[in-house]
């Protein structure tokens, strides 16, 4: 193992071979602490942990790292792949510009705590914790996969404070005639997500329900139908209550598709159109939840309200873990789940 030598200035260094160029002269890295033990750990470190490097390879960064991970998973769907790219854009910028052989836990450390207080880009608020663990997840992914690095590092802690959500009565009189009605009541009486919502087309309804048969997304700016759902249990269907039936006959788009075949989406709103109109409707009423805090609200109405078994709300919502999936009833519309769809209409209708 290489020796610290101290330095004029106390501290000590230690010089560590990293690769011969192509005139034949030897490179070095140099590691200084202010002990002894420190600079030699810093230099043992390197050599265990910097990737297989032949003489003459050019240096690898973080960021072509990350391209190569990102190239090689042609396999994860267009949104995840978008979402990947949005972050090896904007996250972690000056971490991205470092070479894999400068990279350790403390290295890695200081940018992570960089990336804490780097502003969100919209809001100018912090990054939340949760983003900073997913675009570490990203960075981690690539080292380990292409490279087996791993590091030890600390990231910031997801506070996971419950969010308290309005009345429902105050969500429904408020969307109640608007033209956004029909996809806010698809979310908060039938759990839909906006995916889902946007992805539904007119011969989505069939024999009196209503089918995930695909989701419609926004990637890169572009609209993007898919037909493989999040989860398994995800591709589910639900009763359409009278009162939203009534709601889908009066589109003009469902009532062409009844009377010509022509079939087309059922809510034909862009995301930023539904999402700004849904904003202008309640945010002057004090009302700041999210279109898919509609979605929590369903949970919140069939589980507290309702007393709806957790079992049966889990298999409406489509929310799942591994071990839910292995036990979803293999009979859908079983008597407890014809209860629950009644007392959540009943509901509904009343505040309608």
């Amino acid at each position: 193992m290489a020796k610290a030598k101290k330095l004029p200035s106390g501290n000590w260094r230690v010089q560590v071979f990293d690769y011969k160029d192509e005139n034949g002269k030897n490179h070095y890295r140099s590691y200084t602490a202010p002990t002894k033990a420190e600079a030699e750990y810093m230099a043992a470190y390197f050599k265990k942990t910097r990737p297989p490097k032949e003489d003459n390879e050019p240096e690898v960064t973080v960021g072509q790292a990350i391209d190569k991970y990102i190239d090689l998973s042609a396999t994860l769907s267009p949104t995840t792949i978008a979402r990947y790219r949005n972050m090896r854009k904007f996250a972690f910028p000056d971490l991205m510009n470092m070479n894999l052989s400068d990279l350790d836990d403390r290295a890695a450390q200081i940018e992570i705590n960089k990336e804490i207080k780097r502003p969100n880009g919209q809001t100018g608020n912090p990054l939340s914790a949760k983003t900073i663990r997913n675009e570490w997840a990203l960075v981690s992914a690539a080292l380990k996969s292409l490279y087996n690095m791993t590091l030890n590092i600390k990231l910031p802690k997801v506070q996971r404070a419950p969010k308290e959500l309005p009345d429902p009565q105050l969500v429904i009189d408020a969307i109640k005639g608007t033209d956004i009605e029909l996809p806010c009541l698809l979310s908060i009486w039938l759990s839909f997500s906006l995916s889902e919502i946007r992805g539904f087309k007119c011969s989505s309804i069939r024999n009196g329900q209503i089918y995930v048969d695909q989701v419609l997304v926004t990637v890169d700016g572009f609209q993007q139908e898919k037909k493989d759902a999040k989860v398994e249990t995800r591709k589910r269907s639900q009763s359409v209550p009278k009162y939203i039936m009534k709601l889908i006959e009066m589109q003009p788009n469902y009532k062409e598709y009844k009377k010509t075949g022509k079939d087309s989406y059922l809510v034909p709103m862009t995301q930023n159109l539904l999402y700004h109109r849904y904003k202008k409707i309640l945010e002057p009423l004090g009302i700041d939840i999210s279109f898919h805090d509609l979605r929590h609200m369903f949970a919140s109405v069939m589980l507290n309200k309702l007393q709806i078994p957790e079992k049966v709300v889990q298999e409406e919502g489509g929310w799942s873990t591994p071990s839910i999936m292995k036990s979803v009833y293999s009979n859908t519309f079983s008597d407890s789940r014809k209860s629950a769809d009644s007392k959540r209409d009943e509901f509904f209708e009343s505040l309608l």
